[in-house]
């Protein structure tokens, strides 16, 4: 009889068993698999998140940047041209705003991922009054083309403008005394 009950608490201890491993394994049956938890290590760190967000946050405030000195280099070329108009020459303080355009160029390139290019323009402009108007309307085109452009993309064309621009200001310092 000890031997009975010895044998028939084995069996029911290892059909309890089986069942709670069954319970714990997959189902049988494909449409019943639901997909697990993704594991801490597929979602990352905490900290690697905060990490790619700082990055994000710079390369926002950097196309804004962008945008701030395509609008006030647009300002400067249209003022530029306006003051030769008027004054039939260049001043003191319309040579500073070249300056300061050039450099916002500048700016603009090395943000759009542009470096240093010697490039001579094609067809550069005889006179004064036409490199202004010229320059006047590049950096209204630099402009659009910044605003056109999203953060994530290299513009080959804002950095084919911006070193026409650069240029088109070194061909300007020659016309001025």
């Amino acid at each position: 009889m000890f031997v009975r009950s010895l044998f028939g608490i084995t069996f029911l201890l290892l059909c309890a068993l089986s069942v709670n491993a069954q319970s714990n394994s997959a189902p049988s049956f494909p449409s019943d698999r639901t997909a697990p938890p993704p594991s801490r290590d597929a979602l990352g760190s905490p900290e690697q998140e905060l990490l790619d967000r700082a990055v994000i946050r710079s390369e926002e405030a950097s196309h804004r940047e962008s945008l701030e000195r395509a609008k006030e280099g647009a300002l400067l070329g249209a003022e530029l041209r306006e003051t030769f108009k008027n004054q039939k020459t260049l001043g003191r303080e319309a040579l500073k705003k070249l300056e300061r355009l050039e450099k916002l160029a500048r700016g603009i390139r090395s943000r759009a991922g542009g470096s240093d290019d010697d490039d001579i323009l094609e067809n550069p402009p005889r006179d004064l009054e036409t490199a202004l108007a010229r320059l006047a309307e590049l950096s209204a085109e630099l402009r659009k083309h910044v605003e056109k452009t999203s953060r994530h993309v290299v513009s080959t064309a804002v950095i084919e403008q911006s070193n026409e621009l650069i240029e088109l200001v070194r061909i300007i310092r020659t016309f001025t005394p």
